[in-house]
């Protein structure tokens, strides 16, 4: 189980993101203009929070590459990778409504 939360860790909360951050998108087109700042806080707070996770989970898949006996090297790289990917990813579908206001 642990090797498949370190596996699926950080494409778990790149979909998590993805779908908050499309519905604050959708919230923020349609409230008016007072409402659309603290939107915009409310996503960026929730990228950083999920970036900052993806970063913590690459790091620990990278730490665990060290010991072997938890689900080999290969594993661990690849969960690094993911968690990595992830975190560019969660930071490119943030940026155009961030950007925007």
């Amino acid at each position: 189980m642990n090797t498949w939360l370190s596996l699926l860790g950080g494409l778990v909360l790149w979909a998590a993101h993805f779908l908050a951050a499309y519905a604050i998108a959708s919230l923020a087109d349609i409230s008016p203009y007072e409402h659309q700042a603290p939107l915009t806080w409310l996503l960026a707070g929730l990228t950083l929070a999920c970036v900052l996770a993806a970063v913590v989970l690459a790091v620990r898949a990278w730490r665990a590459t060290r010991r072997p006996d938890l689900g080999g090297a290969f594993v661990q790289r690849l969960s690094v990778l993911a968690s990595m990917l992830s975190a560019i990813a969660i930071m490119w579908q943030s940026a155009p409504f961030l950007w925007r206001y």
